[in-house]
């Protein structure tokens, strides 16, 4: 229904808020990608970030106060954030970044990158950027979730793939499920 609202072919990328009230999403009214809000419960949208950049794929930060999205707005693809009630953008990563997601207590910043295997990491307060895992595999940016159980991820080094769950306080991974 936004794409129609927008009258923009391309809307999506959406993301709960941990409360569930609202959602976040991209969308290219204006022939930029920005990021916008709406209540769960249906209403108008609202226009977090703007300019002549492109700005996809948000995610709540844990307590659903600031909104972690990649942008090309410093020149080149990395992760930015926001407040949710306005603000200027600032810059999170120095590299590459795409899908951020943070930890449950809120200490750690997870991301992949466009088109680079690996699973990265980085303090949400600032600080060095590593890698954690050699997966998910380059394109499949989007095949994780950071849990309280741990970080769940596609391994398709492997056929059959397998989807393994990783704990990072120990560093261990183990096989969770066998795909077909």
């Amino acid at each position: 229904p936004y794409a129609t609202l927008f009258r923009s072919p391309v809307t999506g990328s959406p993301a709960w808020s941990h409360k569930g009230d609202q959602i976040l999403f991209d969308s290219r009214p204006d022939g930029h990608s920005h990021i916008f809000s709406v209540p769960a419960a249906g209403g108008h949208p609202v226009q977090i970030t703007f300019g002549n950049v492109n700005d996809i794929v948000p995610r709540w930060s844990i307590a659903d106060q600031t909104v972690f999205f990649r942008s090309n707005r410093g020149g080149r693809w990395q992760i930015w954030k926001i407040s949710i009630r306005g603000g200027e953008p600032q810059p999170v990563t120095t590299d590459d970044g795409i899908v951020p997601q943070e930890s449950p207590d809120g200490r750690w910043l997870y991301y992949t990158r466009g088109d680079e295997s690996g699973l990265w990491r980085m303090p949400v307060a600032g600080g060095a950027e590593t890698m954690v895992l050699p997966q998910p595999a380059a394109g499949y940016w989007g095949y994780w979730p950071v849990t309280a159980r741990g970080i769940f991820y596609l391994d398709s080094r492997h056929a059959p793939a397998v989807i393994r769950l990783f704990d990072p306080d120990s560093g261990q991974t183990r096989a969770f499920a066998n795909l077909r």
